[in-house]
């Protein structure tokens, strides 16, 4: 059996990992001097009231070496060898730092999910499906998986990805004087990827709703609708798509840090 470890940025709460038999590492949000461990001592409505009413701007931190340590140990002690699945490589140093922890141990392994938040939840569950396999054939499974896992998200706000750096604070301003909404995606190499910039959220819901294939859903597997704090747009996409969608998850702090609220999308497996 493996046992299968990963990050609070998949989505998943404490409560969720534990049914799952998932052993989950809490990342770190920062709010100027003070310190919250997501999911642990700060869950997704008390991050978003606190990021829209607080002055200071939050970040986030890389999984700690002792973290990563304790979570394979407690891993090895349960199962014959552990698999961990953090946060794409390409958005975080996590990745690395779990790669130089599996180094340490025999039977512990890490694969780059090039993926993060509901993405990374829907592998994590294949994971799960499949832990009674080898850890080697559980990633050969996961790979052939993770091009099929698909996310689209329109954004309301340009302003917490100029905060966070992700794009100049020059370009966030004109974005957000000309009501300029993006819409995202997280591509195979696990960057986020500007699919479409649009005038106004409704017509980047409707952009959303226009680029998703219904027919390759594959509605055997959960659909998610997802949202920063507050779910009206997540609404308005999901009338607009006109499908049933099984879970709606509130994107928890560490990713909500960059993407701001009132965000609205979908995560799907295609057929």
């Amino acid at each position: 059996m493996v046992a299968i470890i990963t990050d609070s940025s998949s989505n998943f709460t404490p409560a969720e990992a534990a049914q799952a038999g998932v052993i989950l590492i809490p990342l770190t949000i920062i709010f100027g001097d003070e310190q919250f461990s997501d999911g642990v001592d700060m869950d997704a409505d008390g991050f978003y009231a606190k990021l829209t009413s607080c002055k200071s701007f939050p970040h986030t931190s890389q999984l700690t070496e002792f973290a990563i340590e304790e979570a394979v140990r407690t891993g090895l002690s349960q199962a014959d060898e552990v698999l961990i699945l953090p946060i794409a490589s390409a958005l975080s140093g996590s990745y690395e730092r779990c790669v130089q922890v599996a180094s340490k141990y025999s039977g512990v392994y890490v694969f780059d999910t090039t993926c993060t938040t509901v993405m990374l939840k829907m592998l994590v569950l294949e994971a799960v499906a499949n832990k009674e396999k080898s850890a080697a054939e559980i990633m050969d499974i996961l790979r052939g998986f993770r091009p099929k896992i698909k996310l689209l998200a329109a954004l309301d706000t340009l302003e917490y990805l100029g905060k966070g750096g992700r794009i100049s604070k020059a370009v966030a301003a004109l974005g957000t004087v000309l009501k300029i909404k993006p819409v995202i995606t997280i591509n195979l190499k696990g960057e986020v990827e500007v699919l479409s910039k649009q005038f106004g959220i409704a017509k980047g819901i409707s952009y959303i709703a226009s680029a998703v294939d219904k027919t390759k859903i594959d509605f055997t597997r959960p659909v998610y609708a997802i949202y920063t704090m507050n779910d009206s747009n997540c609404i308005s996409l999901f009338e607009k798509l006109g499908v049933e969608h099984n879970l709606r998850q509130n994107i928890c702090p560490v990713i909500g840090t960059h993407i701001g609220p009132d965000a609205a999308g979908i995560v799907y497996a295609e057929k």
